[in-house]
């Protein structure tokens, strides 16, 4: 008893910072192991408000000038949401076939692409209406301040409030995040991986501490990841497991490790209506045909030194990538150094692990690592850029940030050489959030005699031999025509995936319809259900279908198949088993006994 009082008495005289800062962790914590932070990320209304307000300047330039019409991926992500925004609120509740994208042509890129920023879109299309918003604007706010709070709810489980929230808003900050991905490259997809990787982090953590709702929480923040951005999950799907090594008490590791397996499996299964499709249709899009022969990796990775310096940032992207990266990798470097010097021996280890997580990808965004790509052309199809790695160091900068900054806060005598160095770093990022916010002065580009509404999967799953100006010409045309004989075709419906035709012709020539050959398109007669030929009418690279003579009516549709009905099924049992642990979590904190209280002395 007198031992539980000394133990009571030395949490309630604890700093408000938390033990990360410098005091060895209690042996009496479930995981000793592990530095923790007395913070409950739930509770800080203000906090959140603070990271809103954040977030809000770092975008308020979307708000005022609309989105960046310049960055590579934007008109695409506009696109991609408007149409499949039409979709959605007419009943489509997964547009795969976005029907009128590409001048009313068709795309079948949802059927591989992650949805969850036009699901995004789409749903704030009413709060959009109601608040007089661009809902894509909105859209790119909402992502950038979820990486905020995700970062925060990770950095409570390592720093006090005041720390937590200065990295989160870093996190924000930082130039490959905000100047290169959110702003320059309008790369909504990865974006949103920014903003889900460290709510991974987050309950990677709890679960190893055994926390109620650890794994459906691991779970659905892996989901919402995978629905993001693949690649992204294929860059750091390993570091969960890694963390979880690193974190957990000697003799529990093995059970810690299975724990996270368990949760980022279940993560995938709760995504699977997404990701068994797209798996399914890969082999229709080909990224080769998009990124590997257009950027080859000699053209795409970094050289260091005078070149970031002597050329143009506005116009040299990759040069602006190798600056920002330099940039990043030296304040990992400086704030690993000084949590390897200061703090207690268990910080210092995960601090190591951090440092440890950078070099990879350091080599790989590097030219030194040439041969590494040009050995492994598998990595540059899946991967497609090599700089993308920087996801990777902008997330490990957080933990070394948060373990320097608590030991300014924490400090007696303010240590301002730290803090100088901190505020330099920060004021290069808002340089860099600067320049990216000039280029809305530079032309966005016109796709005006091309039938490509710049949609960035086109080229891997354009049929061969298709020309654009022909196809666009086809498009101003009827719906459904014959190329050549005597006869008529009316259309009766005109429906994504789902469209009849009626046909009236003796000699018959082939029927063209106004919509992109995909290969898992089907004819058929009606009611018969006699199959109907189908292939790539070119050069307008449309679909194609060989009519019989007489009275026909046709049904040209992209079934409903296994792959999709799988995925679905797996999606609502990983959901089901997420909503039972969930409210298994819930039974057993209503039945728990409640703690004793803690009270401050005096």
């Amino acid at each position: 008893m007198a031992n539980e009082k000394q133990t009571q008495n030395k949490a309630a005289s604890a700093p408000a910072e938390g033990p990360i800062s410098g005091e060895k962790p209690s042996v009496i914590e479930p995981i000793a192991a592990l530095p923790k932070g007395n913070a409950k990320p739930f509770r800080w209304a203000s906090d959140v408000l603070v990271l809103a307000i954040a977030a809000l300047v770092l975008s308020w330039p979307l708000f005022v000038h609309g989105p960046m019409l310049s960055g590579h991926d934007t008109k695409e992500h506009i696109n991609f949401g408007k149409y499949f925004a039409e979709q959605f609120w007419e009943g489509d509740l997964y547009p795969r076939w976005l029907l009128n994208m590409n001048h009313g042509l068709g795309s079948p890129s949802l059927f591989v692409y992650p949805p969850l920023p036009a699901y995004v879109y789409a749903l704030l299309l009413p709060v959009a209406k109601i608040l007089h918003l661009d809902a894509f604007c909105l859209g790119e706010y909402l992502c950038l301040l979820t990486s905020g709070l995700s970062a925060f709810f990770w950095m409570t489980t390592l720093a006090g409030r005041r720390v937590s929230l200065v990295v989160a808003t870093l996190y924000m900050l930082m130039p490959y995040h905000l100047a290169v991905d959110f702003y320059r490259r309008g790369a909504l997809a990865e974006s949103w991986a920014l903003a889900w990787i460290p709510l991974v982090l987050y309950f990677t953590t709890q679960a190893v501490r055994k926390k109620r709702y650890a794994i459906a929480g691991l779970a659905l923040a892996y989901a919402l990841l995978i629905v993001s951005h693949l690649i992204s999950v294929l860059l750091f799907s390993a570091l969960p497991l890694l963390l979880a090594l690193t974190i957990a008490e000697r003799g529990r590791k093995a059970r810690a490790l299975w724990t996270v397996i368990g949760g980022l499996a279940q993560g995938t299964a709760v995504s699977a209506a997404y990701l068994v499709p797209a798996f399914a249709n890969a082999k229709y899009f080909p990224v080769s045909r998009v990124g590997g022969v257009v950027y080859p990796p000699e053209n795409q990775l970094l050289v260091y030194g005078k070149k970031m310096f002597t050329g143009d940032p506005q116009t040299g992207f990759v040069q602006s990538v190798a600056l920002v990266t330099a940039d990043t990798v030296l304040f990992i470097a400086f704030c690993g150094i000084m949590a390897l010097k200061n703090g207690p021996r268990e910080r210092k280890k995960l601090a190591l692990f951090w440092l440890a997580v950078c070099p990879i990808p350091f080599f790989l965004v590097s030219m030194p690592s040439l041969a590494v790509w040009k050995a492994l052309p598998w990595l540059t199809t899946a991967v497609q850029y090599p700089w993308r790695f920087d996801v990777i160091l902008c997330v490990a900068a957080l933990p070394l940030a948060a373990f320097l900054l608590s030991d300014v806060f924490r400090a007696k005598r303010p240590k301002w050489g730290l803090l100088f160095v901190v505020l330099f770093f920060a004021a290069t990022w808002v340089a860099g959030y600067a320049a990216a916010v000039k280029r809305y002065a530079l032309p966005s580009g016109d796709r005006a005699l091309t039938a490509n509404e710049d949609d960035g999967w086109m080229e891997a799953w354009a049929p061969a031999g298709m020309d654009q100006y022909s196809a666009l010409r086809a498009s101003t045309g009827p719906r459904a025509r014959f190329l050549t004989g005597q006869g008529a075709a009316a259309v009766l419906l005109w429906k994504p995936r789902h469209i009849e035709v009626q046909t009236d012709c003796m000699a018959c020539g082939p029927l063209m319809v106004n919509q992109f050959y995909y290969p898992k398109w089907k004819a058929q007669l009606l009611p018969q259900g006699t199959p109907l030929p189908v292939a790539p009418a070119l050069p307008e690279g449309l679909v194609e279908v060989q009519a019989p003579p007489g009275r026909q009516k046709i049904l040209l549709e992209i079934p409903y198949g296994l792959d999709e009905r799988t995925g679905d099924w797996l999606s609502a049992l990983g959901t089901l088993v997420c909503a039972v642990l969930l409210g298994m979590g819930f039974a057993r904190s209503r039945h728990r006994p409640a703690a004793a209280p803690i009270v401050s002395p005096g």
